[in-house]
């Protein structure tokens, strides 16, 4: 597919929750926490954030990078679990808030793959039917599906959106995808109730179960098989950046062990974010692009595992000029964190 990312764009909650604060919830350490996840903080919403906020945010910024005008974007796809609402989509909320007034707009959901499954569709779109810029967006706010008494997923997730502008580029390497799934293993993670299924002791919806129930030690087995899988399939040696899904330190760690891959070549934030679905690829993109880890002719992979199960991956050649060359400024804050 003949495209080409020409803008990158993220936004967080302001308020940030280190592991002190989850820790004296569980009765356990900040320390235990870190050393299970490689999680030190994440960013709660306040009542005042929602999918549509925060991805309209990231989604502006992904914009004023590409210097795509709204009323030019032919698509908005936004990938996600926590819509505002049941309906509409959190695209449409977006598309209006955008002022794109001449695009389609539509939800993916793949969980924590997400963002893969969204930009692949975005990309055969505008490739396939010859249409102008795509702004593809993730965003999830999974602190609000929290049991915040459950040591196995409250010091796990973070709140965030991240974005990009895709623009057909006939001269641009085609982007590989490969996506897969295994329904089988729904129960492994997943929220009982909300949706249109009672829930399993057929009683009609009950608030206390529309949190994440996730079997710890299951989903990091699968993730990491079939992560390694992905990895393999693409080649250990076809990139020169590596951008999984930050759900689990320890999870890219021994992914990375399996495909042998040299760990300077993997970006991590989720040190300070945590997991954040959907948002994870694309906020790590725009960090790694804005510190200067990702530049004009890099291999880029990008690798995903989730609920579903689902799991994805992409390979592309990035064009996108670093930040000092289009004339924005790198943040300082960003420039000199390890990845």
């Amino acid at each position: 597919m003949k495209v080409s990312i020409t803008g990158v764009g993220m936004a967080v909650p302001e308020r940030v929750v280190p592991n002190a604060e989850i820790a004296a919830r569980l009765g356990v350490t900040s320390e235990w926490i870190e050393a299970r996840t490689g999680i030190k903080e994440r960013r709660f919403a306040g009542p005042e954030d929602s999918a549509s906020s925060l991805g309209a945010t990231a989604a502006r910024r992904a914009l004023e990078v590409s210097g795509v005008e709204p009323k030019d974007v032919s698509m908005v796809v936004v990938a996600t679990c926590t819509p505002d609402y049941r309906l509409p989509g959190a695209a449409s909320l977006i598309q209006n808030e955008l002022g794109a007034t001449r695009a389609g707009a539509f939800d993916v959901g793949a969980a924590c793959s997400g963002f893969i499954y969204a930009l692949a569709v975005g990309s055969g779109l505008i490739s396939g039917t010859n249409q102008g810029p795509a702004v593809i967006i993730g965003v999830d706010l999974l602190t609000r599906h929290i049991n915040f008494g459950d040591a196995m997923t409250a010091p796990l997730f973070g709140d965030g959106a991240g974005a990009v502008v895709i623009e057909p580029n006939p001269d641009a390497d085609p982007i590989r995808f490969e996506l897969g799934s295994d329904g089988s293993g729904f129960h492994q993670v997943y929220i009982p109730t909300g949706g249109s299924k009672l829930s399993s002791d057929g009683l009609p919806y009950d608030p206390k179960l529309d949190v994440i129930k996730m079997s710890g030690r299951e989903v990091f087995r699968q993730a990491v098989k079939k992560m390694s899988e992905l990895g393999t399939l693409f080649g250990s040696d076809s990139f020169d950046l590596l951008v999984a899904h930050q759900a689990n330190r320890r999870i890219l760690d021994e992914a990375g062990v399996h495909l042998g891959i040299d760990p300077s070549k993997v970006y991590m934030n989720i040190q300070r974010y945590g997991n954040t679905s959907a948002a994870s690829i694309p906020l790590a993109l725009c960090e790694a692009w804005e510190s200067g880890r990702l530049k004009p002719d890099d291999r880029l992979l990008m690798l995903a595992f989730g609920a579903g199960y689902t799991w994805g991956g992409a390979a592309l050649r990035w064009t996108l000029q670093n930040p000092e060359a289009g004339g924005r400024r790198v943040d300082p804050e960003l420039a000199d964190l390890p990845a």
